[in-house]
């Protein structure tokens, strides 16, 4: 099959899946406004990659049917193929302006890694490598959406999965000939509502121990989102839909990819579907094992590049538009966001350069490079909304509905809205989209995603620093005092 349209896309997710939000059942989340705009999105992203004069961007020949495939399922062997992937990768975050932050790439390189190496997920007890195989390519040649749901419920912080209260993280009840059985919760799930499947997966921030309860929450499979018993309960959209024009939030409007509760009412998991049953040395290893933080690090750096270059090209604009960029502060504020460009992108070119060799064939970009944009962007982007408000001040307040330029006061919102080098229209559409930039929920949810949704960046600073080989950096600070000393020494 290949490529898919974003018309087949759509009525791929008609399906009766059940999704609840703001108390009551979604009937059709394609039509539905507060998940039309993400489902809209989306399909755009697959007609994009259908596109003519973008079919060698976006694909490539699939290896076993040679039909036009997504290039971010490609299972990087060189530099050059980490340079496509990561082209690939820009052309859909430019088309989002880096905010819609759980397109199908991602997960699409999460899935080609567990594919490469998919040895890692067999062992003396259990073999299901075949399986992590034989789904990997199903999803390339049916151009499948996927989310994952990795964490368990914030109930209890302080005790492992196993250690909590029972039945309300996911675990496993029971199995019998046809699958096993699996019962409770698993967040957060963006892209959920509008997804094909569901991947469910370890966290790799939270290793399960070796207590034998532990054994029912070691499991990792891949079910569509449409399996009776599963319920998704998604949170509140960010969408305005009481707005007078679209043109009020549009970043709200086009990039919502809503965020889910993943509930497993007795959900039968099918074997042929499951990567990992019972078996927490595999559950564990499983992510570093197969590279996958580190491809998808690859991926979501390109996409803050994407991010960073709009925020960027933003403020820009809005000091433009009123001369404030005439002032010696803003220029230094500005300054900073071409920063945060070149040295994102620089991150992104070294980790390829510097790439390695990995499992089946595979190079993996450089870890230590990727790390740096994972740990770094965050408050790079919270400090982006900063400069942006600022810049715009109180006009990003004191701007009116995109609406009232056709109202009977048009005339007086042409007069007094207009700014130093451009026309009210201009400015309205301009402020409208720096407040839902930088003030709105949507953006408030932005800037939690990029804090959190790469893990818990307290725990994995820790262990990023405790993985850090100090050996070399101590043996060279004595060395050189040895040497100094060294010389005093001789000098008497």
């Amino acid at each position: 099959m290949g490529i898919r349209t974003g018309s087949q896309y759509l009525d791929g997710i008609r399906d009766g899946r059940e999704v609840w939000c703001d108390g009551e059942r979604i009937k059709d989340v394609t039509k539905d406004p507060r998940f039309a705009g993400g489902a809209s999105t989306m399909a755009e992203l697959c007609d994009l990659q259908n596109r003519p004069d973008m079919i060698e961007t976006m694909t490539y020949e699939s290896p076993t049917t040679g039909d036009r495939v997504g290039l971010s399922f490609i299972q990087p062997k060189s530099t050059d193929d980490l340079v496509r992937r990561r082209k690939m990768f820009k052309t859909w975050s430019d088309y989002t302006c880096g905010m819609f932050g759980r397109s199908p790439d991602f997960m699409n390189v999460m899935l080609s890694s567990y594919g490469a190496a998919c040895d890692a997920f067999d062992s003396e007890q259990s073999k299901f490598g075949k399986n992590v195989a034989a789904y990997y390519e199903y999803a390339r040649e049916n151009d499948i959406v996927t989310t994952h749901a990795l964490v368990s419920p914030q109930v209890d912080r302080s005790r492992a999965p196993d250690a909590q209260i029972k039945d309300i993280a996911a675990r496993i009840v029971s199995d019998n000939d046809t699958g096993f059985v699996i019962n409770g919760v698993r967040m957060l799930a963006t892209l959920a509502a509008i997804a094909d499947d569901i991947v469910v997966m370890p966290a790799p921030s939270y290793p399960l121990t070796d207590a034998e309860e532990a054994k029912t929450h070691a499991f990792g499979f891949v079910i569509p989102v449409s399996t009776p018993g599963l319920k998704l309960i998604a949170r509140p959209s960010v969408v305005h839909q009481n707005a007078g024009s679209p043109m009020d939030y549009p970043l709200s409007n086009h990039f919502d990819d809503s965020d889910c509760m993943i509930l497993f009412d007795n959900v039968l998991v099918p074997w042929e579907r499951t990567f990992i049953y019972r078996d927490v040395e595999v559950y564990n290893s499983a992510q570093k094992n197969t590279h996958t933080h580190t491809h998808t690090s690859h991926q979501f750096a390109t996409k803050d590049l994407a991010k960073a270059e709009f925020m960027r090209d933003l403020a820009v604009t809005v000091a433009r538009s009123t001369n404030v960029d005439q002032f010696l502060h803003i220029q230094n504020q500005l300054a900073e966001l071409i920063h945060v460009v070149e040295w994102v992108e620089s991150c992104i070119r070294t980790s390829e350069i510097d790439c390695f060799q990995g499992p089946g064939g595979t190079v993996v970009p450089r870890r230590e490079s990727l790390q740096t944009v994972k740990f770094m962007f965050p408050p790079q982007f919270r400090r982006a909304c900063e400069i942006i408000q600022t810049i715009g001040a109180g006009g990003l307040f004191m701007v009116p509905s995109f609406k009232m330029l056709d109202s009977d006061l048009s005339p007086d919102i042409e007069k007094y809205f207009q700014a130093a080098n451009i026309d009210s229209h201009e400015r309205i559409r301009l402020f409208r989209l720096a407040c839902d930039a930088a003030l709105t929920s949507f953006s408030g949810r932005q800037q939690l995603y990029e804090r959190y949704f790469a893990g818990d960046p307290v725990r994995s600073s820790a262990s990023y620093a405790n993985s850090f080989e100090k050996e070399p950096s101590i043996a060279r600070i004595t060395s050189l005092l040895d040497r100094w000393e060294a010389e005093l020494g001789e000098q008497d």
